[in-house]
């Protein structure tokens, strides 16, 4: 029903009443001043100074719209990973190609598999096609079950859905787990890895699940982004490898034209000409992550093994009133937003001084709860 009463046969019935999720929003105290920003899973440091520099000096062509194929990028992308410029399509980061993944394989009432708990976009986007999604939950240590994922597909499943490593939980699956879903999931299923966090889990010697999938004869894609370790957030670039052409050119038939901005393509390449850079952000990640941990266990809390750039702990008290009184502190951290885990945070991982305010607050606030 919209204001006042009236029907709104106009909206479809899983779109109505839909609340708007915006988590970059600023509090107005939060404009000024230093604010601790361990909420969204960004990158601490800006880009490399390389990035900064390609960018600049491509300020003066933007009046001309890019190669929406991106293809000095995609060329590049292809002598990474081995697949062929027709199966990688591009997106403004991975959450639209995730969006789009579902998009152009589940239709309204049709079934896919998922773990729960999962990022929460994941779920908004099962609402907007009107998924008929079947809910695995994840092990009591918070890794994906795998088993559970590959028996709850039955003929029916259009998509299953993989996440490694998982957000919220932070947690890699093994190469025996990667090469069990990929063996075991039906040919009739499209399997769908998503990898945000993959040069993450690469640097704490987990494996590329790519390497893995590609023996796979059923149908697959993995969605990649720059975000996080190319510390290109803002910039929003994301790719996804697929097994066949056509998976990618109904990924690029659903995406809008002149999807990606020119910058982005400009930036990558330069992202990617200094591996040194991202060496360097995935190894103060590594430190940071680590200092957190310990001074989360020693308060007594027991955070989950996270190998990406954030950690997630049980609290003895509910998350959002942890989140809210963090906030005060000007630090902002995140819920999981997840039914049965109101009692989760997760906390990205920022510089040093971030680290340092978030625990210390931290110990503040669990020495008041009673």
């Amino acid at each position: 029903m919209a204001e006042g009463g009236v029907r709104t046969p106009y909206i479809r019935a899983n779109l109505r009443d839909m609340a708007p999720w915006n988590p970059t929003a600023a509090l107005p105290s939060e404009n000024t001043g230093r604010v601790h920003r361990m909420d969204l899973n960004e990158c601490p440091y800006p880009p490399s100074p390389v990035v900064v520099a390609a960018m600049r000096d491509f300020a003066d062509k933007v009046n001309r719209y890019p190669d929406g194929g991106l293809p000095r990028l995609t060329s590049r992308i292809t002598e990474r990973t081995g697949v062929p410029a027709s199966r990688i399509a591009w997106g403004t980061g991975s959450t639209e190609l995730l969006s789009n993944a579902v998009r152009i394989s589940v239709a309204p009432g049709e079934r896919l598999v998922a773990p729960t708990p999962l990022w929460r976009r994941f779920e908004g986007v099962f609402r907007i096609v009107d998924a008929d999604v079947r809910h695995v939950a994840n092990r009591p240590d918070g890794g994906l079950d795998v088993a559970a994922l590959i028996e709850a597909v039955d003929e029916t499943t259009k998509m299953l859905v993989c996440v490694t490593p998982n957000n919220p939980t932070g947690m890699a699956l093994t190469a025996e787990e990667i090469a069990d879903i990929v063996e075991r999931t039906p040919d009739h299923v499209l399997l769908f890895i998503d990898e945000a966090y993959h040069e993450f889990a690469v640097h704490a010697g987990f494996s590329d699940a790519l390497s893995i999938i590609k023996r796979r004869k059923g149908p697959w894609l993995i969605t990649r982004t720059f975000s996080k370790a190319y510390a290109l957030a803002g910039a929003r670039l994301g790719y996804v490898l697929c097994s066949e052409d056509m998976i990618a050119n109904a990924l690029k038939g659903v995406t809008s034209t002149f999807n990606v901005s020119a910058f982005c393509e400009v930036a990558a390449l330069a992202a990617l000409d200094d591996p040194d850079y991202t060496t360097f952000i995935l190894d103060k990640n590594s430190e940071e992550r680590t200092r957190l941990m310990e001074g989360m266990r020693a308060l007594q809390l027991a955070p989950l093994p996270s190998v990406t750039n954030f950690v997630s702990v049980r609290l003895p008290m509910d998350g959002s009133k942890m989140a809210a009184a963090m906030r005060e502190r000007g630090i902002r951290i995140a819920t999981w937003g997840e039914p049965g885990y109101e009692d989760y945070i997760r906390v990205s991982i920022g510089l040093p001084e971030d680290t340092d305010a978030f625990l210390a607050a931290l110990g503040e606030i669990l020495g008041g709860v009673s």
